[in-house]
């Protein structure tokens, strides 16, 4: 049985992401290693989301840098299959949805 590569996990959050009207962009850092794969930009906020194939560990690295980005009140979420991506998805959802109802109305004022 073939195994899923991290490259069709990634592109089914792509997917996922578009399908909602979220911006996810390609996060590359030339000057520091292990950041996270992708920034994912939802009316709930922006977050971080490292992609990883199924069952895929983060290096050392990785655990180091998400830890500081998490230090400084960045938000880092981690991928591996299919059903992580719609949960992460979900997720996004619910927050953008629970911040909508807690916004003032303008016209209440």
């Amino acid at each position: 049985m073939p195994r899923t590569r991290e490259s069709t996990i990634e592109d089914y959050l792509l997917s996922q992401c578009r399908a909602h009207g979220f911006l996810c962009l390609k996060f590359v850092s030339p000057a520091r290693g292990g950041v996270p794969d992708r920034v994912v930009v939802a009316p709930g906020g922006t977050v971080f989301v490292e992609v990883k194939r199924p069952g895929g560990q983060l290096r050392k690295l990785q655990q180091l840098t998400h830890a500081k980005l998490r230090r400084h009140g960045a938000e880092v979420h981690v991928v591996d299959d299919k059903p992580s991506v719609d949960a992460f998805v979900a997720n996004l959802l619910k927050t953008s949805s629970d911040q909508q109802r807690a916004a003032p109305c303008p016209t209440d004022a």
